[in-house]
């Protein structure tokens, strides 16, 4: 093996990069966009409350999924080795709470500031997540637990 070859470790989903570097990359994208086309949404008078609304429940959610994994004792961080399968909190709900709190905090910090163009990035930010990280994760965790995650995945839904 060469020096700029990087090993994949065995125990991990091999995604293809911290799902935050995601959304970050295309929210720029989207904000160099809306700067260079000077585009501004306007819900007559509403961007600025729907957006804070989705901010607040975005965050709500992304800090009770947190909190589910910190009392689970396993990694954040989706690069790393799962311990357990987390089910509590948010994930009754949804497979992927911090990924469909990200999208409502990415969604509302674009329309509470009017950026129409950094709004339409989410939608291909989605569809990276999709196959470079969350079908990769999934493949993982059937992998790694099984019968309790393919139980897990047949009632309970990817987003809501």
């Amino acid at each position: 093996m060469n020096e700029d070859t990087k090993p994949v470790e065995a125990d991990s989903p091999n995604v293809i990069t911290f799902p935050p570097v995601i959304y970050g990359t295309f929210f720029i994208i989207g904000i160099i966009t809306d700067r260079a086309l000077s585009h501004s949404l306007d819900f007559h008078g509403y961007r600025h409350p729907v957006g804070w609304v989705l901010v607040a429940v975005g965050a709500f959610i992304v800090c009770w999924a947190l909190a589910q994994f910190i009392k689970s004792k396993t990694h954040v961080d989706v690069r790393k080795p799962a311990t357990t399968l987390v089910t509590d909190g948010p994930y009754r709900f949804s497979r992927n709470p911090m990924y469909l709190a990200a999208s409502l905090l990415y969604a509302g910090i674009a329309i509470a500031f009017g950026k129409v163009a950094t709004l339409a990035c989410l939608l291909p930010c989605v569809f990276v997540l999709h196959y470079g990280v969350i079908k990769r994760e999934e493949h993982y965790l059937e992998e790694k637990f099984g019968d309790e995650y393919t139980q897990f995945r047949a009632r309970i839904r990817r987003w809501l």
